[in-house]
């Protein structure tokens, strides 16, 4: 049975495994993520190849920013500038002198091909993944293939201008739909402190309250923005991802919200329908999973 090498590059930390070409995980670990310059990250990542050279048969690598995949190419990167415009794929490929395969991915798109080759978006054919974290992420899949735009940079929802009647601000956008944020109000709210915050503030989450209203504008804001994605895509099918996404009240308020936008015309409410919206099977180990996906299909 093949194994492959994933890599979760994150801002912080790096997260890796090897995943077989079931899917399944083993040896699980993390460190620090190289952040200071080109050399010490590549440095960290030929060294953590090697470590498992003859164990695999192909490195996928997970990282945030805008990747051409085909091309194994960074193009923009906020968190490791230094890897903007280079052919990544082949300088690992020759730093390690591998004879597998590399290739990269977007964080979020390799969170959305897991769940598309065995989570919850599993045999859909038109159908995306909304990751609520920090900021807003999407991936989606049209005619059953991941569809990265023109520029590789779809799916990014938390540029949609929501209000356009107004002078066009951040404001103005879905960038302020931050869950963590959310739950740093929300927790302000309830006067809770420290950490773990997200499981504590929804234990003792009450109806009619201060931390509920602020639950309230959020799930109304990612309910329009996905409203407005149905509206232009119609996808049968939405997987919401991100650490909020284990609170079933809020993939529970997401769906009725979504619903009641139905309700804006007649004509909406005949002609519109709505996507089924559940929760993302792979949480903390999706990047993992999804960056190996572009290598089991080979």
């Amino acid at each position: 049975m093949k194994q492959y090498l994933a890599i979760d590059v994150g801002g912080t930390s790096t997260k890796y495994a090897l995943v077989s070409e079931q899917g399944e995980l083993a040896e699980k670990h993390k460190q620090p993520t190289a952040r200071n310059s080109r050399a010490e990250f590549m440095a960290a990542m030929t060294m953590l190849i090697h470590r498992y050279q003859g164990q695999i048969a192909g490195v996928g690598l997970a990282l945030p920013g805008v990747v051409n995949q085909q091309q194994g190419i960074v193009k923009t990167c906020a968190a490791l500038p230094f890897l903007e415009t280079m052919p990544l794929a082949a300088r690992l490929k020759d730093a390690a002198h591998l004879n597998t395969p590399v290739v990269i991915e977007n964080d979020g798109n390799a969170a959305a091909l897991a769940e598309h080759w065995q989570g919850k978006l599993a045999g859909t054919i038109n159908s995306a993944m909304i990751v609520l974290g920090t900021g807003v992420g999407a991936a989606l899949f049209l005619n059953g293939t991941l569809y990265t735009g023109s520029h590789d940079v779809s799916g990014e929802p938390s540029f949609m201008i929501t209000n356009g009647l107004n002078p066009i601000t951040r404001a103005q956008t879905a960038a302020g739909l931050s869950a963590v944020k959310t739950v740093n109000a929300m927790a302000a709210a309830q006067h809770i402190r420290g950490h773990n915050l997200g499981p504590r503030v929804f234990k003792t989450l009450k109806p009619d309250t201060p931390a509920a209203a602020i639950l309230a504008t959020f799930t109304q804001g990612v309910a329009a923005m996905i409203y407005n994605i149905q509206t232009v895509l119609d996808l049968e099918k939405i997987v919401i991802g991100g650490g909020i996404s284990v609170q079933s009240r809020v993939i529970d308020e997401i769906r009725a919200r979504v619903a009641t936008y139905l309700q804006v015309t007649p004509l909406a409410a005949r002609t519109i329908k709505l996507p089924e919206i559940v929760a993302a099977k792979y949480r903390n180990d999706a990047n993992l999973v999804g960056a190996v996906v572009p290598l089991v299909a080979r």
